[in-house]
């Protein structure tokens, strides 16, 4: 009875130091490996190879090689611009250096249409960007023409009389109101000295004058600047 206890823990014993051999061994796995493009078989450096669940991962080097810790049972996840995903589950039973050569699927996908133009030089292509109607070139358009200095001078001149102006013109007839106030207003038709002036200016001829026509000539046309005028009226040496 003794001896059968005594090889039953014996056996007990050889049971627990393999099974925690066997765990040791696998608990923690070296995955190491290469990343290449499937069709040019160059390597891709810089390639993204995570544990998603783990949060961790690393890149692969200038030459596309790389080394992670892993554990059995991992899903490793290769990425790299421009190509496809690939999910790689890293086996239970498997060495403590686990390495894999991993070939990435370019991603194809639709993009749109890009024009190229071609230039001989910068400053052509600076002419070429500076003609390239904008989307707005029409509004733009519309407010050129509608700020411009020879609008602006149209339609100030058909436009009366500014708020500021017009406060000064009806002061002004209100101090004249005032200045004026008390006096006796007198009728010109009744005035002996006018009706005398006249009949003088009529038999000297003063109706026969023409000359105030020259002044009203020379008088600027309606919806001309003051600039304009002056260039036209001013003399070339």
């Amino acid at each position: 009875m003794r001896n059968t206890i005594t090889l039953l823990l014996i056996f007990m014993a050889l049971i627990m130091s393999d099974l925690a051999f066997s765990q040791g061994e696998v608990k923690y796995i070296t995955f190491s490996g290469l990343v290449i493009d499937s069709q040019t078989k160059e390597p891709l450096p810089g390639a993204y190879i995570t544990i998603p669940r783990a949060g961790r991962g690393t890149l692969s080097n200038s030459k596309g090689y790389f080394v992670l810790g892993v554990f059995p049972g991992d899903t490793v996840v290769f990425s790299y611009l421009g190509f496809k995903k690939q999910f790689h589950i890293i086996p239970k039973k498997t060495d403590v250096d686990y390495s894999v050569f991993v070939e990435l699927q370019t991603d194809s996908k639709m993009l749109k249409e890009v024009k190229v133009y071609p230039f001989s030089t910068e400053e052509e292509f600076k002419q070429a960007l500076v003609d390239m109607k904008l989307p707005d070139d029409r509004e733009r358009k519309i407010l050129a023409e509608t700020y411009s200095p020879e609008n602006i001078a149209k339609m100030a001149s058909v436009h009366g009389m500014t708020a500021d102006a017009n406060y000064r013109y009806s002061q002004n007839q209100f101090i004249k109101q005032m200045e004026n106030r008390g006096q006796v207003t007198t009728n010109p038709l009744l005035n002996p000295f006018a009706w005398a002036n006249f009949v003088k200016a009529v038999r000297g001829g003063a109706w026969k004058d023409q000359s105030w026509k020259a002044g009203a000539a020379a008088a600027p046309r309606d919806n001309v600047t003051r600039d304009q005028f002056f260039r036209n009226n001013t003399k070339k040496d």
